[in-house]
């Protein structure tokens, strides 16, 4: 974990939460930070994102050993996953589910496991932008990303790309190099041997405005998200919980239902 960036805030027991792509630990959870007056918060930078620094490879080749060794070094621990964090949280679990206290992921975007047409197409769109990513700055990467994964507009894009900080420009760059999350190797019966609960968790995403209800990528994006958080779910065996007021965020949209959720889970 040498380089590993981790805040560590609070006392009590242990917990590990792991953003996904597009963004670093304290921008995903901060509104999970309240948590601190009970538990040990430990939220990471995934390697290349946020504080830490870009060493090589990034996504879940690097990301699993670095949260088993963290997770050997707290003797285990609750584990959030937010997007891409929860693709690794699965592959930890599934490899060492008794370093594994519960686990909750929030819409981990494994499409490739999902049999549901918008995922798979979905799936194949994004097979296609990672060939072309090599190709591209962090801006045209970021631009063809929020276009497939979230259905963004062009001009929010735009508006959104105009106002990076250097942690923005720094998570573009990782996501745009880092190994795909789509049909990742989990052990789904490890995961399931995990002993504390298990959570899945996925918004509803209710439309922004008139555009959002009708607009055929933003309504893929949210089918994709839905669908492969179902999949998920029913090969653990466990409901999905859904937040009705969000999209891909609940962690930040919801926060105190979210919270709420974690300190039932965790206790």
């Amino acid at each position: 974990m040498d380089g590993l960036s981790i805040d560590v805030v609070g006392e009590g027991a242990p917990v590990v939460l792991l953003h996904g792509a597009l963004g670093w630990g304290a921008q995903t959870f901060a509104e999970q930070y309240v948590l601190a007056d009970t538990y040990r918060l430990h939220v990471v930078d995934r390697r290349g994102y946020g504080a830490s620094p870009h060493q090589g490879a990034v996504g879940w080749p690097v990301d699993v050993p670095d949260l088993l060794a963290l997770l050997e070094q707290l003797g285990g621990a609750h584990v959030l996953g937010h997007s891409y964090g929860g693709v690794v949280a699965l592959m930890a679990a599934g490899q060492r589910p008794d370093l594994v206290r519960s686990l909750v992921v929030v819409e981990p975007p494994m499409y490739g496991i999902s049999d549901h047409p918008e995922a798979q197409s979905l799936t194949a769109d994004l097979w296609g932008l990672a060939e072309r990513a090599p190709h591209q700055d962090g801006a045209e990467f970021f631009a063809d990303w929020a276009d497939l994964v979230l259905g963004l507009h062009p001009r929010l894009v735009s508006i959104t790309v105009n106002g990076w900080s250097d942690l923005d420009r720094i998570a573009a760059e990782a996501t745009r190099v880092e190994a795909m999350p789509l049909d990742p190797p989990v052990d789904w019966d490890g995961v399931r041997r995990v002993s504390g609960p298990t959570v899945v968790a996925s918004g509803a995403w209710p439309p922004e405005n008139a555009r959002a209800a009708t607009d055929p990528k933003r309504l893929r994006a949210a089918a994709a998200f839905r669908e492969t958080a179902r999949e998920v779910a029913e090969r653990l065996g466990v409901p999905i919980t859904q937040f009705d007021a969000s999209g891909h965020n609940p962690q930040l949209t919801e926060a105190a239902a979210f919270n709420s959720l974690l300190r039932r889970t965790w206790g």
